[in-house]
């Protein structure tokens, strides 16, 4: 008997994993990663020039009005970070959080509501000096090449001539597995808003970083359930005054500027069996356009 027909697809026992309260007796977001990976990849697999970026980092640099000096311009990689305390250094780990070695009662071993392992996670490494950057959970991004001569091959064969990120999506922790009803539908909603907000700050930060670039799709999800909705420039211009406000180098403008409320489609769970129809149809709608965002970019070359 082949593999494939011993075990069920990769999605369901990905979902099994997180909902698993001996695997994840405290409910983390991380253990729902694997599900949302292999979605999104399984969603471009046949489309050769969108991949998937776990971790994939946004940033703004922070610029000054002082003249480089001689030791200034270090290259990125030359840049050491500030030294942690062996309390940060406890606490932090790739951006997640540890879980403490506390036993708690039966039940989901959750975090407290107001606990921070779900908040957005700041990347530990930055590209640029003076620079504000934030790592999104999954983006989907469309690359443009053409082929190289046989003795740059050690490259891959491939020059890059644009990347262009034609999904964001961030993935909270699933709701607490002794709710049901309204209790876990309203859980879930307050879930899947962390998401969306967090979005917001990202969209701000890439239209800052990628002056060029006009909407960006979206996907908040908390656990197996999730959201999308394309986020235009216009509708983010507040969140962008905000995040710009500590560059020195930045002029406000002079008009009092807001955010738009965003149009996100209605929650569904990827495997839900009254909803998986309409969420697999949500995805190729989804894939559809980051295709033709793809094109667009071949086209422009």
């Amino acid at each position: 008997m082949a593999p494939d027909q011993l075990l069920p697809h990769k999605t369901r026992l990905e979902t099994s994993y997180a909902f698993s309260r001996t695997f994840n007796s405290r409910n983390m977001e991380f253990y729902w990663y694997p599900l949302w990976c292999q979605t999104l990849f399984d969603l471009v697999a046949g489309v050769p020039n969108l991949i998937v970026a776990p971790q994939f980092p946004v940033w703004i640099v922070k610029h000054n009005d002082q003249l480089e000096g001689a030791d200034d311009g270090d290259d990125p990689e030359e840049v050491e970070e500030p030294e942690r305390t062996a309390q940060e250094e406890q606490g932090v780990a790739g951006g997640i959080q540890v879980p403490g070695n506390n036993v708690e009662g039966e039940g989901d071993h959750e975090p407290e509501p107001d606990s921070e392992a779900g908040d957005i996670s700041f990347a530990s490494t930055v590209p640029e000096n003076n620079t504000e950057s934030v790592l999104v959970d999954f983006a989907v991004v469309s690359l443009t090449a053409m082929p190289q001569s046989e003795e740059k091959l050690r490259y891959g064969g491939w020059r890059i001539t644009a990347a262009t990120t034609c999904l964001l999506v961030e993935v909270k922790r699933s709701a607490s597995r002794s709710l049901k009803n309204d209790e876990l539908d309203a859980e879930i909603k307050m879930h899947i808003e962390e998401a969306r907000s967090d979005l917001v700050s990202q969209a701000g930060l890439l239209f800052l970083q990628d002056k060029t670039k006009d909407s960006i799709m979206a996907i908040a999800a908390a656990g197996p359930y999730w959201s999308g909705t394309t986020i235009h420039r216009g509708d983010v211009m507040r969140t962008m005054d905000q995040l710009s406000n500590d560059d020195p180098s930045y002029r406000p403008p002079g008009n009092r500027l807001s955010d738009r409320k965003l149009q996100w489609n209605k929650i569904l769970r990827l495997d839900g069996a009254s909803s998986v129809a309409a969420s697999e149809a949500r995805l190729r709608t989804i894939c559809k356009k980051m295709r033709e965002v793809g094109n667009q970019t071949t086209n422009a070359k």
